[in-house]
């Protein structure tokens, strides 16, 4: 057995788009890292379902109703309007937009780029970095526009013999990752700042454990009690917490992450029912059977039939 998701590092991804590999990414001696801005009007077919290796953020105005679509994890969230997205490498993410009126920007650098430069609260608050944040932000029209100013900007800073050029871009990443988490707070009244620093570190360390990489890896069962020696609190402490601030019991906010796991592998990948049951540390199919028809209302089998699990290999 040797199924996993992939992860596309910043090379694989300039071969699978037919752009040509930047000899700063192959023989990059100044340790500064990567970075790369474009500006793009045509047509996406699905590109891969993987991880990457380095980070992306993407501005968009927004495609034909059903004509947009961003599969990130265990979500399927459409692209219809102006937004930010922002894509955490280890999360599993594939976008299809079959729309000829979608204009975007989008940048990618990786870990070096960007190392020591945003702080771990920023980092906390951020999509880019919390995997456990939505990664798509709504944007009215004047607030694209006032955001795409900052792609038009790198992109011309790239272009030029500046010789601190790539200072300022990394200023202008950090303004967008600052307006990013601005406005999905003003989206959202409950956000991770608000919330209780317990929950959120319960959340990170929960989705830390995702995604499963493999049937070769198995994920552990977790339980609260697991999170709760991690955390060094008692268990009761810490379900009384989460279901303060939640209105759910940390139990059901396990399964349902373990759930939404198992629906992205069933959408996602072509492993057979077994191979998604040992990967999520079921020790037999059965148990993994029942335990998601409770919890998804549908066996894995009539699940996966109604989903389009189709894999693409298009730009």
């Amino acid at each position: 057995m040797n199924k996993t998701i992939p992860t596309e590092s910043i090379v694989q991804f300039y071969e699978r788009v037919g752009m040509e590999i930047p000899k700063d990414l192959l023989y990059d001696k100044t340790g500064r890292g990567h970075f790369h801005v474009k500006h793009n009007t045509t047509p996406t077919r699905k590109t891969p379902y993987n991880r990457r290796d380095y980070y992306k953020i993407c501005i968009c105005s927004g495609a034909e109703k059903g004509r947009g679509l961003l599969t990130y994890n265990d979500q399927e969230i459409p692209i219809e309007q102006p937004c930010l997205i922002f894509t955490n490498p280890t999360v599993p993410a594939s976008i299809e937009v079959n729309s000829k009126s979608l204009n975007r920007y989008y940048c990618l650098f990786d870990n070096r780029f960007i190392e020591g430069h945003i702080p771990p609260d920023v980092q906390y608050a951020c999509a880019l970095f919390n995997p456990a944040l939505l990664p798509v932000i709504l944007l009215t029209k004047e607030e694209k526009d006032r955001l795409t100013v900052y792609f038009t900007q790198m992109q011309l800073l790239v272009a030029t013999d500046y010789p601190f050029k790539w200072d300022m871009i990394r200023n202008l990443l950090q303004l967008l990752i600052h307006e990013g988490i601005r406005l999905q707070q003003k989206q959202f009244a409950q956000t991770s700042l608000v919330r209780d620093r317990l929950v959120n570190d319960f959340f990170v360390m929960l989705n830390q454990q995702f995604p499963v990489h493999s049937p070769e890896s198995p994920l552990k069962l977790l339980s609260p009690a697991y999170f709760a020696d991690l955390l060094h609190v008692h268990v009761n402490h810490l379900n009384s917490v989460v279901k303060k601030y939640t209105g759910k019991t940390t139990s059901a906010i396990i399964h349902e992450r373990v759930i939404a796991e198992a629906k992205t592998l069933l959408r996602n990948t072509n492993w057979n029912i077994s191979e998604i049951a040992y990967a999520l540390g079921f020790a037999y199919p059965s148990h993994f059977n029942k335990y998601f028809k409770q919890w998804a209302g549908v066996a894995p089998m009539e699940f996966r039939a109604g989903r389009n699990t189709s894999l693409s290999t298009g730009i």
